[in-house]
């Protein structure tokens, strides 16, 4: 099976879809958090949801979306990218805290999700907004370690070098670091299908799907 991330850029974007974003992740500096979020951490997010299909990980979408946020945390934290992870989290932290929470008072994060999920509720630009962030913030909470969230696929990881990519986050260089996470996670013990990328102008399509 054959994979193919899609991810749009946010400088290509129209007005009403920068608009979007700066509403979502706030203007300053929004050039850099799109692709910090998109084009840095989202590369091994949607990876994982490759991952999950190719070993057969039987979860519901929410459960999925949590764990493939618990393995992209995991593999930074295990490279030793806890930099990038910091700013990632700060400015995740600070998009959160200013987003009303859509759950209701004495329901759970994911209970509300899964009662939700693919229905008109979860169309929401916000309410769909506030659940990727806050599923990542909730994955740092976790802190599951790197070995213990890949033995879900049923792998043990080995001891390998670690490769680094210390380019700049930009779009241009989405590849390179999308290409490095995969030679780390093969030599870690995983066997990673076969995954492209293909950068597109509408920073509103960002996902994975099989070719």
């Amino acid at each position: 099976m054959k994979y193919k991330i899609i991810s749009g850029k946010y400088e290509t974007g129209n007005e009403e879809q920068q608009m979007g974003y700066k509403m979502l992740l706030g203007e300053d500096n929004i050039q850099y958090k799109f692709d910090l979020y998109f084009h840095w951490y989202n590369l091994v997010h949607e990876m994982g949801h490759c991952l999950v299909e190719k070993y057969g990980l039987k979860l519901s979408k929410v459960q999925e979306e949590m764990y493939v946020n618990e393995l992209a945390v995991a593999y930074y934290l295990y490279v030793g990218e806890t930099d990038r992870l910091g700013d990632l989290k700060t400015m995740l932290t600070t998009v959160i805290e200013h987003m009303p929470s859509p759950v209701p008072d004495g329901e759970s994060f994911t209970s509300f999700f899964e009662s939700i999920w693919g229905t008109e509720e979860l169309m929401n630009v916000m309410t769909y907004g506030y659940f990727q962030l806050n599923s990542v913030l909730e994955a740092m909470k976790a802190g599951r370690d790197f070995s213990d969230v890949i033995s879900d696929l049923g792998v043990t990881i080995r001891s390998a070098d670690v490769k680094e990519c210390n380019e700049d986050i930009v779009s241009s260089n989405a590849e390179k670091f999308l290409a490095v996470a995969i030679d780390n996670l093969n030599a870690f013990g995983l066997e990673v299908p076969e995954i492209s990328l293909e950068l597109v102008d509408n920073p509103m399509i960002q996902c994975a799907q099989n070719e």
